[in-house]
This record gives structure tokens, sequence and C-alpha cells, in this order.
């Protein structure tokens, strides 16, 4: 049986397709959407504030979570499925938990979100399947409110119409369309049965690479019409995205980059056709991992730059994560991992 991944995988399928270059689809299993290496059981972090000390410095106290860093335990069962998800605040006190109960054949069929700040809201996720073991139905509830996906797929059990009921009523509806060689050509998001909110249609080239999108926003105060365009190099690598505002100006481009084995090794955002913008750029090692993130007025405001130092155990895993400012120490994240046998 396929394995089913976490909430990403569902994310994706109820949009039909996921935007971002890595596909989740192409994941293994939870293990692998999180990059990890081994038959990892479970991830322990915490987070520390770093003190300056003339030329190095020392670790300080335990902080609450910032930004993707978080004081957290993430736990895998032997065929590398999340079962749990706790977060932690700097006392020690949780402030949420995932829970994921799978089927014998390690299929996710429920997830529980408990919110434990305040009165200790939570939500819970149910999730059905057909014979091959796709997603046909998935709901979210609490004691307020459900909310119902139903997917309809075609012959070759593709996604091709998703609706969302809630209280009887019909609340989005997502449609999608194929070419035969199962690219997603068309992906339409409508509210209700027929309101329409985003119109996407694509084109692909020989190679089956996208090289064409043509999208229709339906915001609240005027009607968004632009192109996205798409180059490559010989590895079939994404190295340039350009997106064009009604065809006439570049909004904004994207340049990438790629280490000798095929990770990304840094990429560009850069706004066009404002007076004032920032470029943001990231670098990665060879192992995928962050280690600069800046921010790059065009006036003559400061450049901004963060570094990410990283110690890796025998699995080539990080178990530190050092962070900088403008060369300035920030913070450290300290990882615990442990691996079945």
């Amino acid at each position: 049986m396929k394995k089913t991944l976490g909430i990403l995988i569902i994310i994706c399928i109820s949009i039909f397709s996921c935007s971002k270059s890595t596909n989740i689809s192409d994941k293994k299993n939870d293990i692998s959407v999180y990059d990890f290496n081994g038959k990892v059981k479970s991830v322990k972090s915490q987070l520390y504030n770093l003190i300056a000390e003339k030329d190095t410095f020392r670790i300080g106290e335990k902080i609450n979570g910032l930004s993707f860093d978080r004081n957290s335990l993430l736990e895998f069962n032997k065929l590398g499925n999340l079962t749990s998800s706790k977060e932690f605040y700097a006392n020690g006190k949780v402030s949420d938990e995932i829970i994921y109960t799978y089927d014998e054949d390690n299929r996710l069929i429920k997830r529980k979100e408990i919110d434990n700040y305040g009165k200790g809201f939570f939500y819970e996720y149910e999730f059905q399947y057909d014979s091959k073991d796709s997603i046909i139905q998935w709901t979210i509830s609490n004691d307020d409110f459900k909310r119902t996906y139903n997917i309809e797929r075609d012959k070759n059990n593709r996604p091709i119409k998703s609706k969302v009921i809630q209280n009887d009523t019909v609340f989005a509806t997502y449609t999608a369309k194929y070419d035969s060689d199962n690219n997603v050509i068309s992906e339409n998001e409508f509210k209700y049965n027929d309101v329409p909110v985003k119109l996407i249609e694509r084109s692909f080239n020989k190679q089956n690479l996208k090289e064409k999108e043509q999208v229709i926003e339906y915001k609240t105060w005027d009607t968004l019409n632009y192109v996205n365009i798409f180059f490559y190099d010989n590895n079939k690598n994404l190295i340039l995205e350009k997106s064009n505002i009604d065809s006439d100006s570049t909004y904004y481009e994207i340049e990438y980059s790629y280490h000798s084995n095929g990770e990304l090794k840094d990429y560009k955002t850069t706004p066009q056709g404002s007076s004032y913008f920032v470029i943001m750029a990231q670098k990665y090692n060879k192992n995928g991992d962050l280690i600069e993130n800046s921010r790059i007025p065009n006036d003559d405001k400061p450049k901004e730059v963060w570094n990410y130092i990283y110690k890796y155990d025998s699995k080539n895993n990080w178990i530190e994560k050092t962070e900088f400012k403008d060369n300035k120490p920030l913070r450290i994240v300290k990882r615990d991992i442990e691996y079945y046998e």
C-alpha cells in the first residue's frame, strides 16, 4: 500500500497540485518530507538565545519559538510517518500538539490538532480512501463546525473536482484538467459553485516541463491578470521564473542555481517596475540546508544578512544550527535525534 503523508499532501490534493518546485507527492514518507536521513524515531529541538562575549559567544536561556525554529518533539513510526508532533514554550509547557492515527495499511485516517493556549481549542481531521489508496473525502471538525472535502476522480484515478461543504452549503469548488502526459493544464478555484476566485491555465514543453502559466485572480477591488514564465537548464533544473502583470511589465524575477548533486544552491527574488523594492536571496549547502538569507533594499538602507552554521551527526542530519545576523550571534537550535535499530 502507498504511504500517506501528513497534512502537507492533503493541502496539495485539495488544490490538485503543489506550487513549490519540490513535489511533495514524490516523497516516500514524513521522514523524507522533513529531509531526515536514516530510520528516525524521534527528533527533539530546543531553541536558545546567544550572548556575545568579546570575540565569541555563549548559550543563554531557552526562548520561545521563532520563525521556523521551535522547541518541539517529533515522533515517527517504523515506516517513517509522524505519530505525534508537539511544540513547547520556553518554560516547557506544551503550546500545541498533533496526533496522527493510521490504519493497518499505514494510511493516515485521523489527525487531531490540539491548541493548548487558552481553552485548548482543537481540530479533528478524518480521511477516507478508495480501493486504490487515493483520498476521496476528508473532513475538518470541532465542537462548532464541520467542513467536508469531497474529491471526484477520473478513470485514471486523477483528482478532477473537489467540493468543500460547510453547514450544508457549498463553500468552495476546485476543478482540474490534464493533458495526455498527466500534466495539470487547468486548475480553477471557485467560491461556492461558480463564482471565480483563481483561474490557471498551463502549457508544457516537449520535456513535460512547465513553461507558461496564465493566471486570473479575482480580488475584492480589482482583477489581476498575469503570466508566469519558466526557464530551465540542460539538466531540466528551473533556473529562471518571471511573472508579468497584464503581460506588460515584469512583476518579479526569481533566479535559481544548483549544486553538482542537483540540490538547490541559491535563489534570488527581484521585484521590478517599482521605484522602491527589496531583493530577497537565499543560499543553501549541498545537504539542502539554508546557510544564508539576505534582504537587500534598492535604496541607501543597509543590507541585512542572516547566516546559519550547522553541526551534523553520523547520519548527516544536523544536530546544531547557529544563527547570526550581520555577523552577530542570535540563536542556536540543538536537536537530539533518536534512531530505530
